[in-house]
């Protein structure tokens, strides 16, 4: 298997808990294991299909990792922690490239990034129990083999409910993270977004967002501008709101934005996320996350 450039080896552990290795231990090496939660929404009114649907699109997805501290920041990017570590300070703004390439040989590398298989994990929310499905990567010329956890979950994604994880062993206690609210009610510039956002910037450059703020819980707002740059690169503005109800995209930043003829390839996400991290044996680290999503074209 590959996650973005990296290959990953096959290993056994107990649990949620790491067997003990047969080749010596090597100091250099780190364990991190990741549980998310994501509830997804996607709208756009003029591709067909693609007007508001009955809900988000729920995922529960586990990964277990050991890799070699020199790959800290790829392991931490592939698994969707890296844009949270870096986001800017609050009612700030960054600019993200990301250019294209042809991909690497992952056996080039020569990187042990082992995707660890931990037994069954279990998940409960909404009122229901389910053991996460396992997938199993074979090995494709000895370089790239894992075991990963997950995918669409039968549970309800219930917003303000909390969902619990964790390995069937009796030994592994549950580890709970509270689902943030839908998007239901944002609205840019006056209009609502799941409606669809037309004509966004022909009065003037200003991009206005409201929301009923979330209180119940400590939790991150994210908001990001993306679009395809003239030399191909996926270039995107990434803001951290203040969860108050109500953003303006700052002038400088509106600035960063592509010219009147790209902004068909202009996309808006936001979403809220919660972090929680626990210690797991013979982790260094773990986390839960808990994210929940709205993605809409700007036009």
């Amino acid at each position: 298997m590959v996650l973005g450039m990296l290959s990953v080896l096959a290993a056994g552990c107990n649990e949620l808990g790491l067997s003990g290795r047969t080749d010596g231990a090597r100091a250099d090496l780190r364990t991190l294991g990741v549980v998310a939660f994501h509830a997804a929404e996607s709208v756009d009114p003029q591709a067909p299909g693609g007007a508001a649907g009955p809900g988000p699109r729920f995922v529960v997805e586990a990964r277990f990792v050991r890799y070699p501290q020199s790959l800290e920041s790829e392991v931490r990017e592939v698994l969707g922690l890296a844009d949270l570590d870096g986001l800017p300070p609050a009612d700030g703004c960054a600019t993200r490239t990301r250019y294209p390439g042809p991909a690497e040989d992952p056996a080039s590398r020569g990187a042990e990034i082992e995707l660890l298989d931990v037994g069954r994990i279990l998940v409960r929310g909404g009122g229901a129990e389910h053991a996460l499905p396992v997938r199993t990567f074979p090995d494709l010329l000895d370089v790239m083999s894992g075991v990963t956890y997950g995918g669409v979950s039968p549970l309800p994604y219930i917003a303000g409910r909390r969902y619990d994880v964790r390995g069937e062993s009796d030994r592994s206690p549950w580890v709970s993270v509270d689902a943030p609210p839908a998007w239901e009610d944002l609205r840019v510039n006056g209009l609502t977004a799941r409606e669809g956002l037309f004509g966004t910037f022909d009065a003037e450059p200003r991009l206005d967002l409201e929301w009923i703020p979330w209180t119940d819980r400590p939790s991150d707002l994210v908001l990001s501008l993306s679009w395809i740059d003239a030399g191909g690169a996926r270039r995107s503005l990434v803001c951290h709101p203040v969860d108050d109800g109500a953003f303006r995209l700052p002038v400088e930043a509106l600035d960063l934005l592509p010219a009147a003829p790209e902004l068909a390839d202009l996309t808006l996400r936001v979403e809220r996320v919660v972090r929680v991290s626990f210690p797991l044996d013979r982790l260094d680290e773990a986390e839960a996350l808990f994210r929940v999503s709205f993605t809409t074209p700007v036009r």
